[in-house]
């Protein structure tokens, strides 16, 4: 075995449960990359207006929203938007609307793939101490 077979058998296993499909203006992929609570990121492509060149890479709200709905409000957490904002800045991702978003033209759709997947990762695993430090609310 050789570091490109390597490679190979990296690549296959990497991607091999992600799904791809396609939407009215561009595709969703679903990974197996998981949210702290066990759900499956999504990855959301889409064209650029009537552009066939460019695109927009985007978690498509998923990670602020699932923040927010765990009681974490970036609007009024400084501290947590900071991370966010670090951690998007490190990446060369922006936040728009409430999304993590990364332009690309065709040759660069899976490095931005990669670049917003792993910026959700690491900001939900960042921030997932805000999450446990709140306490938990009595139904009784």
């Amino acid at each position: 075995m050789d570091e490109n077979e390597i490679l190979e058998a990296l690549a296959g296993d990497f991607f091999q449960s992600w799904r791809v499909a396609t939407t009215g203006g561009g595709f969703l992929i679903t990974t197996d990359w998981v949210l702290p609570d066990g759900e499956p990121i999504e990855i959301h492509i889409r064209r650029v207006g009537e552009r066939e060149d460019l695109f927009i890479v985007t978690d498509g709200g998923d990670l602020i929203n699932y923040l927010f709905s765990e009681g974490v409000d970036l609007e009024k957490d400084r501290d947590g938007r900071r991370i966010l904002d670090d951690i998007a800045e490190n990446r060369s991702v922006k936040i728009v609307d409430h999304q993590l978003v990364k332009g690309a033209n065709e040759e660069e759709i899976a490095g931005a793939v990669r670049v917003v997947l792993e910026a959700v990762k690491e900001a939900s695993f960042s921030l997932w101490h805000k999450i446990k430090s709140k306490p938990k609310e009595n139904v009784h």
